[in-house]
C-alpha cells in the first residue's frame, strides 16, 4: 500500500505542476513507468470474475509485431481494472492523468509500447523486433479507444486542450495522404556538420545557428532526408461535421479539421460516421509564421517599400508584425489516435447498430444463426414459403401496412450480387425503387427510416438539392492555398449506401438529368475547372414523389400520373402506387395504431409485433448478403418466359419507352435478392415468379379498379347470420358484435358493402381455391360453412376484437359469394340439404382453374 501511496502522491503534484518544465519532465517519466507496469501485467477477468493466465497486452504486442503494425491499442476501462495488487500506483490515478494530461504524457506512452517490446520473451520474434526498433523506433504509439462519454464538436472549448477526448461526426472532405516531416537532420554547408533532432513547427524549422564553433551558420542548411535520426510520418486532414441530432434548432451543423498520422490515414472516407478519439490542439495559421519571401506579390511589394524618416518612422520593417497582422491567429483543431466506425448512426442513441453493408467477416452465435435459417424456411397458411413476407414486416415496424412497399425497401437494402463481363462492364446491383403515392401515404417517413437504418445513407430534397450538391462540384479550398479540390455530393456521400431523395418531382429537370450516370453505370464524371474525374457512385436510390393532380388517378396509366422523364423511370427497378383508399376497416385499424404511437411512443401490440427487431434485422440482411445465388437453368427459362410476356403486354407500360431491356435486369436483380432472403444459393422458378409478380402488380394493381363486395340479393347476407346462429360459437360472437358495429343497427352494419385491394382478394382467392383442391384430392367434402371456418382458422392471429371476428366473417362471406357468382372460380357442387342453412352447400374448385393464377382475368 505504501509504493501505491507514493505513486499517486507522486502523480498528483507532477499533474498538478505540469507547467513546470522539471514537473513536467517528471510526470511524463512517471507515467512511462506506470504504463508501461499496467501494460507488462493486466489480465482480463473471465465470466467467473477470476483473472485469465494470458496477459492481454503482452499477446496483443506478440500479434502487432507479426503483422508488421506500429499501434498497440490500450482500452481506457483496462486502466482501472487491473489487479491493484499485481502495481505499484494507484489505477484511478494514472488514468485520470493520461485523460487529463494526455498531449503532455503523449510521447511518453508511446516510447513505452518498444520499451515492451523488448521485454517479449518470444524467440521467433526477436529478430522481426530488432528490425522494428531499428528502422520504426519513433513509430510506435499507443492508442485509446472506448472512452465512456462523447464530446460534442460544438462543445469543443479551450479548456478542453490537451484531454483525451472522444468525438462522432460524419466525414465530410478528406485530403490526400501526405508526407509529413517531424524531426529533421540538418547537414551545415560551411562546415558539414550535422545537426540532429530538430522539431518542426508546422512549417520547415532550421537551426538557429550551427554549433560548430567561429562557424555562425545560419540559413545555409542541407536536409538530411535519409538520416536515421530523421523522423517522417504520413499525415492526413479530416473534415468532421457534427451528426444532424446534435445541432440545435435553427443553428448551422459545425465541423472541424481533424489530423490522423501513419496508421490512422486512410481508415475513413467521406460520408462515414465515425467516433475520433484523440485530444483538441491549437494550432497556429501557417500565413502568420511565413517569411516575407514566402507571402503573396501584393504583400511583398508593400514590404519592399522602406518608409522615409522624414515621415517619422524610420525603424523598416521588423518580424512578424511587418507581414500585417499584428498578432498571431490561432484556430483549433483536433489530434486523431484512433477511428473506428459509429455504431450509433441513426441518432436513436441505441449504439448497437450492425453496418448491413460491412465487409468486415461476420460472426454470428448459434442461437441467432438457428433462429434465421428457421425463418428463411417459414411456411404461411398457404402451404408456401413466406419468408419474403415475414422479414418485410420487420421493415418500419412502426408503420401500419404497405407491405408490398416494405418488400421493395427490404429487397433494395439486400441486393443483388454485382458483375462485370469479360470486356469490363460493369452491371449494377444495387436496386432503386420509386414511391409514387398520395399525400399521407407514409412516403417520406420510409424514407427517413432508411435513412436511418445504415451508416452511409444520406437523406436530400428534392426542391432543396442540385446536381452540383447531388453529385459533385469542384471548389477551391483556403486552407491549401486556393488549389481546386472535389467536394462530394450526395450521391458520393451515399457510396455503398443509400441516398434518399423527397420531394423528387420537385427537382428541376435539369438536375435530374445529372443523376441518369449515376442511377445505372454508378460513377459521376467531371469535366470542369481543368479536372477530368470518374468518382464512383455505388448507391441504391429510394425516391418519393406526388402525383401530377396530387391524387393518383387510376383511369390514367403511370407516366400520366407523373412528371418524370422516361430514362429516369426505366432506370427504376420497382414503382410502388401508395393509394389513400377510404377503407372503413383500414382506417380503423390505421388510427388505432396511430394512436397507440402517440400515447405509449410504440405499437405495444404483441401479435403485430414483426418477428425480427432492428438490430436482428440488420444482422439478418447481412448474412442474406453474403450469399452469391446463381440462376439455374429452370429460372433462367421462366425468366426469358416473363420477359417476353411483359413485351407482349401492352398495357404494362412505364412512360412512353415502355418496357426495356432494363426491365429484364430489373427482373434478374429482383429475383436474385429475392434467393437472398431465402438464404439460398440458387435463384429457383418460385424466387422468379415472387419477382415477376412484384414488378408488374405494383403497377397493375392500381390501374384496376379496387375490388367491391357487395350484397347481390337479400338471402346472401342471411347466410352468415343464419349459419353464426346454429353454432354456438360463432352465434355468440356475432351477438355479441352486432350491437358494437355501426350504433347497433343490426342489419345496415350486417350488409353494407366493403371495398378491398386487388391484391388481398386475389390473395384470399388463391388461399381458398387451394385448400378447396387439396380436400379434393383427399376426396373430401367441403361446405361453405366449413370453407369460412378454416380460413378464420388461418387469420385468427390478426383478430383482437369482437367486432374484428364479425367483420372478418362477413368480409369472407362476401368474397365466396364473388368467386362463386361474379368470377365463377367457385362452383356449387351441391346445395344445401336444408333451406334454413343456405352454408351448407357443397363447394369445389373450377375443373379450369389453375390453382396460382390470376382471378380476375
Amino acid at each position: 500500500q505504501a509504493p501505491a501511496r507514493r505513486a499517486s502522491r507522486d502523480l498528483e503534484w507532477a499533474g498538478a505542476l505540469a507547467m513546470d518544465p522539471t514537473a513536467k519532465v517528471q510526470l511524463t517519466q512517471i507515467t512511462q513507468r506506470y504504463f508501461l507496469q499496467f501494460l507488462e501485467n493486466f489480465r482480463v477477468r473471465d465470466d467467473a470474475g477470476n483473472f485469465e493466465r494470458d496477459f492481454y497486452y503482452l499477446e496483443q504486442a506478440k500479434t502487432m509485431v507479426r503483422e508488421g503494425k506500429r499501434t498497440l491499442y490500450v482500452k481506457v476501462d483496462h486502466l482501472e481494472q487491473i489487479d491493484p495488487s499485481a502495481v505499484s500506483f494507484n489505477p484511478t490515478e494514472l488514468r485520470n492523468v493520461i485523460q487529463m494530461k494526455y498531449m503532455i504524457v503523449r510521447e511518453a506512452l508511446n516510447g513505452a509500447v518498444p520499451q515492451l517490446l523488448s521485454k517479449l520473451e518470444d524467440r521467433d520474434l526477436q529478430d522481426e523486433i530488432r528490425k522494428a526498433r531499428e528502422t520504426d523506433e519513433m513509430k510506435f504509439v499507443a492508442a485509446f479507444y472506448d472512452l465512456p462519454l462523447l464530446v460534442g464538436i460544438r462543445s469543443l472549448k479551450t479548456d478542453k486542450l490537451g484531454q483525451l477526448n472522444t468525438i462522432t461526426g460524419t466525414v465530410t472532405r478528406t485530403t490526400e495522404v501526405k508526407p509529413e516531416l517531424l524531426v529533421a537532420t540538418f547537414q551545415c554547408n560551411e562546415c558539414n556538420r550535422e545537426v540532429s533532432g530538430v522539431a518542426q513547427q508546422f512549417k520547415v524549422t532550421f537551426p538557429a545557428v550551427c554549433p560548430t564553433r567561429n562557424c555562425g551558420n545560419r540559413s545555409n542548411w542541407t536536409l538530411l532526408g535519409d538520416s536515421r535520426t530523421t523522423r517522417w510520418g504520413d499525415w492526413q486532414r479530416l473534415r468532421v461535421q457534427e451528426n444532424e441530432s446534435e445541432v440545435p434548432a435553427g443553428a448551422m451543423p459545425r465541423s472541424i479539421d481533424v489530423i490522423v498520422r501513419d496508421e490512422c490515414c486512410e481508415r475513413c472516407k467521406p460520408g462515414d460516421k465515425v467516433l475520433v478519439t484523440g485530444s483538441l490542439i491549437v494550432v497556429p495559421d501557417v500565413p502568420t509564421l511565413m517569411s516575407p519571401s514566402e507571402l503573396k506579390t501584393q504583400v511583398r511589394r508593400s514590404l519592399n517599400s522602406r518608409s522615409d524618416p522624414n515621415y517619422g518612422s524610420g525603424d523598416g520593417v521588423r518580424g512578424l508584425k511587418g507581414t500585417g497582422n499584428r498578432d498571431l491567429t490561432y484556430k483549433l483543431a483536433f489530434y486523431g489516435a484512433f477511428i473506428e466506425e459509429s455504431r450509433d448512426w441513426g441518432g436513436k442513441g441505441r449504439g448497437d447498430g450492425d453496418n448491413i453493408r460491412s465487409d468486415e467477416k461476420m460472426y454470428l452465435n448459434p442461437a441467432d444463426k438457428e433462429k434465421f435459417y428457421k425463418i428463411s424456411q417459414n411456411v404461411g397458411p398457404d402451404k408456401k414459403k413466406d419468408c419474403l413476407d415475414v422479414v418485410a414486416r420487420a421493415v418500419a415496424p412502426e408503420i401500419h401496412g404497405h407491405l408490398e412497399v416494405k418488400k421493395g425497401v427490404l429487397l433494395m437494402l439486400i441486393g443483388s450480387t454485382p458483375k462485370r463481363t469479360d470486356e469490363g462492364i460493369k452491371l449494377r446491383g444495387d436496386i432503386n425503387v420509386l414511391l409514387l403515392g398520395d399525400p399521407a401515404t407514409a412516403k417520406s417517413a420510409i424514407l427517413k427510416w432508411t435513412s436511418t437504418f445504415l451508416p452511409r445513407a444520406v437523406f436530400a430534397s428534392g426542391k432543396t438539392s442540385t446536381a452540383a450538391g447531388l453529385t459533385a462540384s469542384v471548389t477551391r479550398d483556403a486552407d491549401l492555398d486556393q488549389e481546386r479540390v472535389i467536394q462530394p455530393g450526395a450521391l458520393m456521400l451515399a457510396d455503398n449506401g443509400i441516398c434518399c431523395i423527397d420531394e423528387f418531382e420537385r427537382m428541376d429537370p435539369k438536375d435530374q438529368v445529372a443523376i441518369h450516370e449515376a442511377m445505372e453505370q454508378q460513377t459521376i464524371t467531371l469535366s470542369k475547372a481543368g479536372i477530368q474525374a470518374t468518382l464512383n457512385a455505388r448507391a441504391s436510390i429510394l425516391a418519393s414523389c406526388l402525383p401530377k393532380n396530387t391524387y393518383y388517378d387510376p383511369t390514367q396509366p403511370l407516366h400520366k400520373n407523373c412528371e418524370l422523364s422516361p430514362p429516369i423511370m426505366s432506370r427504376f427497378d420497382l414503382m410502388f402506387v401508395m393509394q389513400d383508399i377510404h377503407n372503413d376497416d383500414t382506417d380503423v385499424s390505421v388510427a388505432r395504431h396511430i394512436l397507440e404511437l402517440h400515447r405509449k411512443g410504440s405499437s405495444e401490440d404483441d401479435k403485430s409485433k414483426p418477428k425480427l427487431n432492428t438490430v436482428e434485422l440488420q444482422r439478418y440482411i447481412r448474412l442474406a448478403r453474403t450469399f452469391k445465388p446463381k440462376i439455374t437453368p429452370e429460372a433462367h427459362q421462366r425468366l426469358v418466359k416473363c420477359y417476353k410476356k411483359l413485351r407482349e403486354d401492352r398495357t404494362y407500360v412505364r412512360g412512353s419507352a415502355g418496357v426495356t431491356v432494363r426491365q429484364l435486369e430489373s427482373l434478374i436483380r429482383l429475383s436474385e435478392a429475392i434467393a437472398r432472403v431465402h438464404l439460398d444459393d440458387k435463384v429457383h422458378i418460385e424466387y422468379v415468379d415472387q419477382a415477376f409478380e412484384l414488378q408488374i402488380n405494383t403497377l397493375k394493381r392500381a390501374e384496376r379498379e379496387n375490388i367491391d363486395l357487395e350484397e347481390a340479393d337479400a338471402p346472401a347476407p342471411e347466410a352468415p347470420a343464419e349459419g353464426a346462429d346454429g353454432t354456438a360459437a360463432a352465434g355468440g360472437d356475432t351477438a355479441a358484435g352486432d350491437p358494437g358495429a355501426e350504433g347497433g343497427s343490426k342489419p345496415a352494419a350486417r350488409r353494407r358493402g366493403i371495398k378491398i385491394s386487388y391484391a388481398e382478394y386475389e390473395r384470399i382467392g388463391n388461399m381458398l381455391c387451394r385448400h378447396l383442391y387439396e380436400k379434393e384430392q383427399a376426396n373430401e367434402e367441403v361446405t361453405e360453412e366449413d370453407l369460412i371456418g378454416w380460413y378464420m382458422e388461418q387469420v385468427e392471429e390478426d383478430i383482437k376484437t369482437e367486432a374484428q371476428l364479425e367483420d372478418q366473417q362477413h368480409k369472407i362471406q362476401l368474397i365466396i359469394n364473388r368467386m362463386i357468382d361474379k368470377d365463377r372460380v367457385i362452383l356449387v357442387y351441391r346445395a344445401s340439404d336444408d333451406a334454413l342453412r343456405p352454408e351448407g352447400r357443397v363447394l369445389v374448385k373450377h375443373p379450369n382453374y389453375p390453382v396460382g393464377e390470376a382471378i380476375v382475368r
